[in-house]
């Protein structure tokens, strides 16, 4: 099949899905979400070697989530998502390649008065820069500590008080995934496998999560903040005959959130005719030692973001630092720099735009991408 008929292949199918019954409150029943973006990237690198190359890449990104309901707080999910399944070459220019499907999610979860659980392959909810950070490449930046399909399970307790507000800590086991479940569909590769080593790759439940998030703070009703730690116990590297030094990878993280609305424009008679504006700052430093489970490795990233929402537009800027002493002593700093732009054409059509540069292993870029995405229920 050909990239362009894939497309139409993939776009299609997304449409299809309209004509698909939806909830009707009756239970068991079935449902699912899904977003489908078109994203188009332009990188041009220069060589720390002199020249430059300019890659292009478009694709698709789509996310759907399936839901079959025991009861309103009962069900199982399988998540899954269609993308390339690695990125272009440097100087590489694609269409529609190396496409595949991936499962991340496939779990029992249950969500109580107070608390809730899942069991199964999940997202640890661990970090909030991948998702709070306005703009298209944070999460891949932040990938070190955004673990996905992981198995194992996941527990969080809420905890509510009238001057404290809601205090919620949450506790997650998992390993990665070595069954068929963490392989590509749709084209050829490979899952990963238990001789290639690295962090929380052992088979066992030996890694495990722990965060507290703290929100709905009355005195501050608008402030989210989140600290967590993690630990990803190593697993040794047997493709390799000489790997380098291994050890088990840590992560200390701390974040915080906070929303201000300009008090007029919150009336629904404003927000409605589009006038809602509100100012987003958000901060998250992340310490992490031996990363990728290699000794010695260790980085610190610090994530400062603002966006500005006023109806229908988001206009974001965010930075990323990455700082790590080198194997001779000194110090290297790598940042992303990313200023992003946001229009909801409709409720489930938005248009986004970013453009930054990056500095990754004395690598330097600058990128420009462009993302429409619709989005729906059933």
């Amino acid at each position: 099949m050909s990239n362009y008929r894939l497309a139409v292949v993939l776009l299609g199918s997304v449409c299809a899905a309209e004509s698909a019954l939806g909830d009707d409150g009756q239970y068991p029943n079935v449902g699912m979400d899904y977003d489908a973006t078109f994203q188009y990237d332009h990188v041009h690198s220069d060589s720390p070697q002199g020249g430059n190359r300019n890659s292009t890449d478009a694709y698709p990104d789509i996310n759907t989530t399936f839901y079959f309901r025991f009861t309103h707080d009962q069900q199982i999910q399988l998540a899954t998502e269609i993308n390339p399944i690695e990125g272009p070459q440097p100087g590489q220019k694609r269409f529609f390649e190396d496409v595949g499907l991936v499962i991340n999610d496939l779990n029992y979860y249950q969500n109580n008065a107070n608390s809730a659980f899942s069991v199964g392959k999940y997202h640890v909810p661990f970090g909030r820069a991948q998702d709070q950070a306005p703009g298209l490449y944070t999460e891949d930046f932040v990938a070190t500590y955004d673990l996905d399909g992981m198995l194992g399970g996941t527990v969080a307790y809420r905890f509510f008080d009238q001057r404290l507000g809601m205090i919620e800590p949450n506790v997650s086991v998992y390993t990665a995934d070595n069954s068929f479940l963490g392989r590509p569909y749709l084209r050829h590769g490979e899952k990963l496998q238990r001789s290639d080593g690295g962090p929380s790759n052992t088979g066992k439940l030996d890694s495990y999560a722990v965060t507290v998030n703290w929100l709905a703070i009355p005195a501050v009703p608008y402030l989210e903040m989140q600290v967590g730690y993690m630990f990803n116990k190593k697993a040794e590297d047997e493709t390799q005959a000489n790997p380098p030094g291994e050890d088990d990878e840590t992560i200390k993280i701390a974040s915080a959130r906070y929303i201000w609305a300009y008090a007029p424009s919150t009336d629904l008679e404003q927000t409605l005719a589009g006038s809602y504006f509100d100012i987003v700052p958000f901060i998250e430093f992340a310490d992490v030692d031996n990363e990728d489970g290699i000794k010695g490795n260790d980085t610190r990233y610090l994530t400062t973001a603002l966006t500005f929402d006023f109806g229908d537009w988001a206009l974001g800027a965010t930075r990323t630092d990455k700082h790590r002493e080198s194997t001779g002593g000194a110090d290297r700093q790598d940042y992303l720099n990313e200023l992003s732009l946001t229009y909801n054409i409709t409720g489930q059509i938005k248009l986004g735009l970013s453009a930054g540069t990056q500095k990754e292993d004395g690598q330097m870029s600058e990128l420009v991408g462009l993302a429409l995405t619709y989005s729906g229920g059933l």
